[in-house]
């Protein structure tokens, strides 16, 4: 008899979000509200706006980390701060001076 191939847990946790990223694409609906990303975008280097995120993990006026399903973004800047959060976005303004994604 032959012997069924085991799939390993990372294989299965790969295989729908590849489907999922291929229909999105087939049609062309929008990745960020599908795969439930992280849709990051910035005013110069003065306020960043960051849809879908988490969670806040760490936040002083130097350094912030939030959580996204991504992995950790972690902002370092001067007079950091949380202009607006929500369930869905989060903005943060002062100078921003390194973004860091920690996968």
């Amino acid at each position: 008899m032959g012997r069924r191939k085991r799939k390993n847990k990372k294989e299965e946790n790969i295989q729908p979000i590849n489907l999922k990223k291929k229909v999105t694409d087939i049609l062309e609906l929008p990745k960020e509200v599908v795969l439930n990303i992280p849709m990051i975008s910035m005013l110069g280097n003065e306020e960043m706006h960051i849809e879908n995120y988490k969670g806040i993990l760490e936040y002083d006026s130097e350094r912030i980390k939030i959580y996204t399903s991504n992995g950790v973004l972690k902002l370092e800047g001067r007079g950091l701060s949380l202009k607006a959060m929500t369930t869905e976005e989060i903005v943060i303004k002062g100078t921003i001076l390194r973004i860091d994604f920690l996968i």
